[in-house]
């Protein structure tokens, strides 16, 4: 079953929205799931609950 999912709002400087559209773009895959995979990967490399 799939989680509810809510929606945020955030200001990136251009740069970084480049680039968050260019990997996600390269990948196939949404921005948003970009951003929830690489926080994934973060928290693993943090050691975080």
């Amino acid at each position: 079953m799939e989680k509810k999912k809510k929606r945020l709002t955030i200001t990136l400087a251009e740069s970084v929205l480049d680039d968050l559209e260019k990997m996600a773009k390269e990948k196939g895959i949404s921005k948003s799931a970009l951003i929830t995979i690489a926080l994934g990967e973060y928290k693993k490399g943090q050691k975080w609950a």
